[in-house]
């Protein structure tokens, strides 16, 4: 088969869904990991390039045998690898080898590469960027091991999220992620480094609307900006996307509680958040969101979240390089605003790959 014929080949990570397990091992949904490993955006993506006249087929990851399937393609020889690994295993660092192993096959892949994972995958480390670079981003502190908590002092204003700097997905985000003083964020930072390792991102929460860009292209540019409403959760629920209000539209699956209800420190207004740095810069915000997703490594499609405080500054809240594809992904919603079918959308993200790679 001449290289023009061969067909694009969609990596995907078979054990992803197993986040679910290590979000919470006993999640009312654990039953059903096996069905939910099947619902991998991989398929859906292939069959909506082949329809458009480019051929696709997935390619499986699985465990310990991911590096002999990369190494195999040197054999194929495919023109592009559509990379959808966030996770290898499972697991968010091991993701890092699908874009080394490309790299050194002299592949053309899709998204980042191994150093923009990295870096998106600590957390701490980009939002200290950010900040250096001008882009507006809650203030924060870092906890780096388990000594580290319980000496720790908060030294922002409460309340707090605490977050594992290594996930994407909402992994490890529930109700309880927010904490009001020393004590709380020692024991919450002790739960997330016993589950996840460390470091720990602590940063300001911020009341206000949440927006997110989606980023497409080589050059990147963005498409319209898109609320994330909160609509669909019942009331007295944080305006949060937690794990289980992610994916499952159920903040409470479990054991989340209306906390605005239950917490009367919820009844005072959230103080006015300035950002860790000044915003130096005049741009617009889908300027801005270009701007952060290249700082981040961000390449060919991803998507930026941000609130909009009470003093009227987009504060940055997370960057998600290679984000899901699937037709009902955020991404998909927002290229859809901008008049883009689903096959134009990954279409875009193709000819950026490669045109990138012919230089």
């Amino acid at each position: 088969m001449s290289p023009a014929n061969r067909p694009v080949r969609v990596a995907y990570d078979v054990e992803a869904a197993t986040v679910l397990t290590r979000h919470n091992p006993l999640h009312p949904y654990a039953p059903d990991l096996e069905r939910l490993k099947q619902n991998s955006d991989a398929f859906p993506l292939a069959e909506a390039l082949t329809r458009a006249g480019r051929p696709a087929t997935p390619l499986a990851l699985v465990g310990a045998n991911a590096l002999e399937s990369l190494q195999a393609l040197a054999r194929e020889r495919p023109p592009l690898v559509f990379n959808l690994c966030d996770t290898l295993g499972g697991e968010g660092l091991q993701a890092l080898l699908v874009p080394t192993v490309l790299d050194a096959l002299a592949i053309p892949y899709t998204g980042a590469d191994a150093r923009g994972l990295a870096l998106t995958k600590s957390k701490h480390a980009l939002k200290a960027l950010l900040a250096s670079e001008g882009v507006p981003t809650p203030r924060f502190q870092c906890i780096h091991d388990v000594a580290e908590a319980e000496d720790f002092t908060l030294v922002l204003e409460p309340p707090v999220v605490l977050k594992p700097c290594g996930e994407h997905a909402s992994i490890g985000l529930e109700a309880a992620s927010v904490a009001w003083n020393d004590a709380e964020v020692r024991a919450r930072a002790r739960h997330l480094l016993g589950r996840f390792g460390g470091p720990v991102l602590v940063e300001e929460y911020v009341e206000g609307r949440e927006f997110y860009v989606s980023v497409v292209g080589h050059p990147p540019r963005a498409l319209p900006v898109m609320e994330q409403t909160f609509d669909d959760l019942p009331e007295g629920y944080l305006r949060m996307r937690t794990f289980d209000a992610k994916w499952f539209t159920q903040p409470g699956l479990s054991g989340d509680a209306p906390l605005r209800e239950r917490d009367a420190r919820w009844s005072k207004p959230v103080p006015q958040r300035q950002p860790a740095s000044p915003w130096r810069r005049r741009e617009t915000v889908e300027q801005l969101c270009v701007r952060a997703f290249q700082l981040a490594g961000g390449r060919d499609w991803g998507r930026v979240e941000f609130r909009m405080d009470a003093g009227g500054v987009p504060l940055l809240i997370d960057i998600t390089p290679n984000s899901y594809l699937a037709p009902s992904a955020p991404c998909v919603l927002a290229a859809k605003e901008a008049g883009l079918s689903y096959a134009a959308f990954l279409g875009l993200i193709l000819d950026g790959a490669l045109g990138r790679a012919q230089g």
